[in-house]
């Protein structure tokens, strides 16, 4: 009987162990998931004004863009530099040098894409940021 109690109680305890062990799923904010050096894939821009369409794509391989904790961005395209700042609003949105307010379509730990469009009556500009880290 005393081997059975010792086997049940030494089961008990070594699965509190392992459970114990177990690691927890750290689910990071927004600001967390932004924060980070960027890697530019695309940039597609796309207006339609006074009936003329027009569509240009950058593949930015040389442009990073960095977004620190302290709400500046700082970006790195083949050398030339710039520093701008930027804001959350939520989970969704993100303004950057706070006029232009991108939508937050995909935020991952290495793929981000923003979203921007402004309408005026028929007229609109739009544009599609692809990043990965």
């Amino acid at each position: 009987m005393k081997n059975i109690f010792h086997s049940l109680l030494i089961i008990t305890l070594f699965s509190f162990l392992f459970s114990a062990c177990k690691k927890k799923d750290v689910q990071l904010t927004t600001a967390e998931k932004v924060q980070g050096t960027w890697q530019l894939q695309t940039d597609i821009y796309h207006e339609f004004i006074n009936g003329i369409d027009q569509s240009d794509t950058t593949i930015g391989a040389n442009m990073t863009i960095e977004f620190r904790n302290d709400g500046k961005v700082y970006s790195n395209n083949q050398g030339q530099k710039d520093t701008t700042t930027y804001t959350l609003s939520g989970d969704t949105q993100i303004i950057i040098d706070q006029d232009q307010i991108y939508q937050i379509k995909t935020l991952t730990s290495n793929s981000f894409i923003l979203y921007y469009k402004e309408t005026q009556g028929a007229d609109f500009s739009e544009e599609t940021i692809t990043l990965k880290k």
